[in-house]
């Protein structure tokens, strides 16, 4: 899909997405509203996720028999009772809050006796999340005198049928986005949408996969022609690798579009791996900041990067497959690799990274649940062999393959821990250095890396 922006009709304003940990309790929520009240002269967009936990009880209902999805929907309502309780809100605020709970889940319960084809189903129901969460939240604004109003996504963002991972319509979710948003905008209405969701053209939910409240935020500011974007999580912004494997893992304050991107691709989850590309369309800069610590200054995404060394984050993935095929026929032939391509592109399968030589090719997959039928075509014309329990350690830096130093010195560390590279892909964009090793090495070589470089 190819974006094309017009900046047109621009109103100065910002949109401002909260995750699930921001949103779960009553010291978030007082954050939020004290961020929002110090924003509300940049006509702010906000956009939230659902409380934290409560997805994955949707997914249980969803999956259930009868008996143990009417307690998911139990465990749903508690939670959320509770939750609403400790917000404190006036008599008849909390009764309106626990009024439309209660309707809710009584929708939920139909749809879970209904039930349907399997992916737009599981979409149905996980979108509640993000609809009660936004309810809860606008509700509580407008009780504190911000004038706030619920919106869902539904309404405005228009996607394909790609259940699970929806992609938005361009034309269809701009017109709807500026028809719906900006009349609030003048009012000076602040409007508090459902991240995660969407719509089909034909009015079936759809979802943006997992962690897509990111790229709600991503895609309303490109339709509306945003200053900033800004994505509040529960970290003070990007770090040079995950803090939680590293502890000495530092946080950077500025990073290229192409340095985030990559990051979010190769395994970080700071960021949702299409968050970037709208605001990259729209040149929209991405700050990425921690709501229970305002004062930190986070990390801001832009255009232009920062000039310094060449290794900036060491991303990672625990679990991938590595698919390796060897065959003679290669050598001189023409259309041979699209022959290959397009049968992972039959049997609906991903790749990540390609390494080519004369006669072989590996790739490497997250998602090898097709992958029998794809091997077993790919066999007529080569042979295969697939190496699951797999892990990718990524070096990413503008300019990262320029410096021969660092490929030099990565061979070097990794061969005196005796971690043995089984595939080594060096980006097109000159951004990228990635190694494929044994799963169980990978926080090992994070680890060692992180010390070299860092």
């Amino acid at each position: 899909m190819v974006l094309q922006y017009t900046n047109q009709d621009i109103i100065f304003m910002i949109v401002i997405k909260f995750g699930g940990t921001s949103v779960s309790t009553a010291a978030g929520i007082q954050k939020i509203y004290k961020i929002i009240s110090e924003a509300k002269d940049k006509k702010p967009v906000i956009v939230v996720s659902a409380v934290a936990g409560i997805t994955d009880l949707l997914l249980s209902a969803a999956r259930s028999s009868p008996g143990q999805a009417k307690k998911s929907l139990s465990d749903i309502k508690k939670f959320h009772i509770d939750f609403i309780n400790r917000l404190a809100l006036p008599a008849v605020t909390k009764k309106d809050v626990l009024r439309y709970l209660d309707t809710v889940i009584l929708e939920i319960g139909k749809v879970v006796r209904i039930k349907g084809s399997e992916k737009a189903y599981t979409d149905k129901i996980v979108s509640f999340g993000e609809i009660l969460s936004s309810y809860i939240i606008a509700k509580t604004l407008l009780e504190k005198g911000l004038p706030a109003e619920q919106v869902i996504a539904t309404d405005i963002i228009v996607t394909d049928q790609s259940f699970g991972g929806a992609e938005f319509l361009v034309g269809e979710t701009r017109k709807k986005v500026t028809k719906k948003i900006k009349p609030l905008l003048e009012k000076g209405i602040i409007p508090v949408i459902t991240g995660f969701i969407g719509a089909s053209v034909d009015g079936k939910v759809t979802t943006l996969g997992r962690g897509g409240s990111d790229y709600t935020a991503a895609i309303l500011g490109f339709c509306l022609g945003a200053s900033e974007i800004q994505i509040w999580k529960d970290v003070n912004g990007v770090y040079t690798t995950d803090p939680r494997l590293v502890a000495t893992a530092k946080n950077i304050p500025v990073l290229s579009y192409r340095e985030a991107s990559e990051m979010a691709f190769f395994g970080a989850k700071v960021l949702h791996p299409r968050t970037i590309r709208p605001a990259v369309e729209a040149k929209i800069p991405v700050r990425v900041l921690n709501t229970f610590h305002p004062e930190k200054t986070g990390t801001l995404i832009r255009e232009k990067p920062n000039i310094g060394k060449p290794v900036r984050i060491i991303s990672f993935k625990r679990k991938t497959t590595l698919v390796n095929m060897y065959s003679t026929e290669m050598l001189f032939s023409k259309g041979f690799l699209a022959r290959i391509f397009a049968i992972f592109a039959k049997n609906n399968i991903s790749i990540n990274l390609v390494a080519v030589s004369e006669v072989s090719v590996s790739v490497t997959l997250d998602n090898d649940s097709c992958l029998e039928a794809a091997v077993k075509e790919l066999s007529r014309f080569n042979q295969v062999t697939v190496k699951k329990n797999m892990g990718i350690v990524s070096l990413i830096g503008e300019g990262i393959i320029a410096s021969s130093h660092t490929i030099k010195k990565l061979f070097g560390v990794l061969d005196k821990k005796g971690i043995m590279i089984k595939m080594i892909s060096l980006g097109a964009t000159d951004i990228n250095i990635s190694i494929v090793i044994e799963s169980d090495q990978v926080e090992t070589a994070v680890r060692t890396l992180h010390k070299t470089f860092f």
